[in-house]
């Protein structure tokens, strides 16, 4: 295999073949990153190709990276379907065909990432890997929760494994990789398309703006961020949560809002597009009192390009941010007082902006760099 990739590079230009689950209009970090460095690299003059399943719109986009769309079983909790029988032999003949030099693959438990580890094999070319979890599978059943250990220890384990080169988002990550396949991984972090948030202004200058964005689900802290808005209006602040994502909780958030006696300084908006986001981080704080395990957060890169500042859990992406001397405090107990109490310190006190060089090196242009030259190192 070795000596079949050399003269693959140097005989032909870098091809990189994502081979992902998901991929936008599919809303989710995962597909975030992905996209994002997909399109990135494209605009590095790097011919890149995107194969995704999506059981609604199967066929061939072009505009940007190319995006092969696949048939595939209805999707299982949002999140996992299941590519049709001979998926791989008909990608092994396509992707050869079109001289497809490296495959891109990304976290450990989903079907096409062993579908790209086979694919890379069949081909004799080099697969990246890059890890986003940082634990197992956590806030589910008990049943869903086995059944997860049992994929992550056998088709997760194979694909750490297997691959050329493991990349993870976060050190946490990485000590994942290591604890579930006993590799070494190299750190990959997370970035954002930092110009919008760079260049926006404030949905509303006169309130306070509290933001809460992720998905609505259990364990993401929802209440919390509710709790803390309650509590700072009751003190007579001008503060005002925005309430921004989707979930299955979606119901239940909003039984409590129309319950709360704050219920006119939150606005529950759903699914936003980034422009509209950053407005309200700009200059704004937000509250993240997640307890799932996350990857490394682009939220919090949001907020901090727009100038905001951060209230969160110890979560890899807020540890490393308050490291570096980013506006993040992290909340060590997750407690509503401490959330509240942190978000009243920077309320009363403010903060400096945000370092251009800081968010200089969070951008996708930085990264799609660091990734290009990765490629070259498995090929070599």
């Amino acid at each position: 295999m070795a000596n079949d990739q050399e003269p693959r590079g140097a005989d032909h230009e870098t091809h990189v073949a994502f081979v992902v689950n998901n991929y936008p209009p599919k809303v989710g970090g995962l597909e975030q990153h992905v996209a994002a460095l997909a399109e990135s690299l494209v605009e590095r003059g790097i011919r890149t190709t995107v194969v995704t399943l999506d059981p609604g719109h199967v066929g061939t986009e072009s505009s940007g990276p190319t995006v092969i769309r696949l048939p595939a079983t209805r999707t299982l909790a949002g999140v996992i379907s299941w590519p049709y029988p001979g998926t791989k032999r008909k990608l092994v003949r396509l992707l050869r065909a079109e001289r497809v030099t490296h495959v891109s693959t990304h976290t450990r438990f989903f079907p096409m990432s062993y579908i790209g580890v086979r694919l890379a094999r069949a081909l004799e070319i080099p697969v990246i890997h890059t890890e986003h979890g940082s634990d197992f599978v956590s806030g589910v059943s008990p049943l869903i929760g086995l059944i997860s250990r049992i994929v992550d220890y056998t088709l997760g384990r194979y694909i750490l494994r297997q691959a050329s080169l493991v990349l993870a988002i976060s050190s946490s990550a990485q000590s994942f990789v290591q604890e579930l396949s006993g590799r070494n991984s190299t750190l990959f972090l997370n970035a954002i398309k930092a110009g919008p948030f760079i260049t926006s202004t404030a949905a509303d200058a006169d309130e306070e703006s509290l933001v809460f964005l992720g998905r609505i689900v259990p364990g993401k802290g929802w209440e919390c961020a509710i709790d803390t808005v309650e509590t700072l209006h009751a003190e007579g602040r001008p503060v005002h949560l925005h309430v921004i994502g989707n979930g299955p909780d979606m119901g239940r958030l909003r039984k409590r809002v129309d319950m709360s006696p704050s219920r006119s300084r939150i606005t529950v908006h759903g699914f936003l597009d980034s422009n509209t986001i950053a407005g309200y981080l700009r200059r704004g704080i937000l509250i993240n009192p997640t307890t799932l395990s996350e990857g490394f957060q682009t939220t919090l890169l949001e907020a901090i390009a727009a100038d905001g500042a951060v209230v969160s859990t110890p979560v890899t992406a807020a540890e490393y941010l308050a490291a570096i001397g980013a506006n993040v405090a992290v909340v060590t107990d997750g407690t509503t007082e401490s959330f509240v109490a942190a978000t009243r310190s920077f309320l009363v006190g403010g903060w400096p902006a945000a370092s251009a060089q800081l968010v200089r090196n969070f951008d996708w242009s930085a990264r799609s760099r660091e990734y290009e030259s990765l490629l070259s190192s498995v090929i070599r």
